[in-house]
């Protein structure tokens, strides 16, 4: 793989995964455009999902190091350890079955990664309506440890459903959010906290998943991944408050329509004849 790709990857990672749009979709889609076989493009997100990973981990270091450390149990603490304990465990509810089953049909009939960037542009319109609907939904006061035990396994089950390409995790999770009442500071937080084992969890288990069937593990040569993965995580530290800021600011249903249609006209121009 040329490195001007994981490169041009990387920096789309960096800024995409701070906005509704699904960066894993777009990574997928522009990997795919630029002759990238579906089963690397999605390792490749995979891999990219580490770097902004950091970033996330680096920015929300305070409160990581505070729901980790077992001596503070203050209500407020606890609440936010149950959020991310039950959260995780929604995520790999629904998370684990959709990935293994999208990867047996994969491995099943290869034809089917042809279909992947349809797939994508579906997934970015059911997006869209999500975020329209929890726009018009949405309700403020809550924070996140007022949410009820049964609220934040949901919240994880939504997430879980993103590990399908075009299906925006910090949409999807931040729109539940909206929808349980959650303030949109809490929500943006409460998004991007709870992606860390999430995330962690899905390289992991695509890592296991190679090893297990003795796969390569790496997409690309593995210094050029690792190089890929510091630069998304620069890039996505740098980004990170002005595209927040950019997001928080305006409603991105209509983004993900248009990359929704344009995903799904580019799939249908790949199968005319030339």
């Amino acid at each position: 793989m040329l490195f001007w790709i994981l490169l041009l990857l990387a920096f789309l990672q960096g800024i995409l995964e701070w906005l509704p749009v699904s960066s894993e979709g777009q990574i997928i889609t522009v990997s795919t455009l630029l002759g990238v076989p579906s089963t690397s493009a999605l390792d490749l997100a995979l891999w990219l999902h580490l770097g902004t990973l950091i970033a996330v981990s680096v920015k929300y270091h305070k409160e990581i190091v505070l729901y980790i450390n077992p001596r503070v149990r203050d209500s407020v603490t606890v609440q936010w350890r149950w959020f991310l304990v039950l959260s995780t465990l929604g995520t790999i509810i629904i998370g684990v079955p959709c990935y293994l089953l999208f990867i047996y049909y994969l491995d099943l009939e290869p034809s089917i990664g042809e279909y992947v960037m349809l797939i994508v542009g579906v997934a970015l319109l059911v997006t869209a309506g999500l975020l329209f609907y929890a726009k018009k939904q949405q309700k403020s006061g809550k924070k996140i440890e007022d949410l009820s035990k049964k609220e934040m396994t949901i919240i994880g089950l939504f997430q879980g459903f993103t590990i399908i390409p075009g299906i925006s995790r910090s949409g999807v999770t931040m729109s539940g959010l909206f929808l349980l009442s959650v303030n949109k500071e809490d929500a943006i937080k409460g998004s991007f906290i709870m992606s860390i084992p999430a995330v962690l969890g899905g390289f992991i288990l695509n890592l296991t998943f190679k090893l297990f069937n003795h796969e390569s593990i790496f997409p690309a040569d593995w210094w050029m991944l690792i190089l890929a993965v510091l630069i998304t995580a620069i890039i996505g530290y740098l980004t990170m408050e002005l595209f927040l800021l950019i997001a928080r600011k305006y409603n991105f249903a209509i983004v993900c329509i248009i990359l929704g249609i344009l995903t799904i006209l580019l799939f249908v121009l790949r199968w005319i004849p030339s």
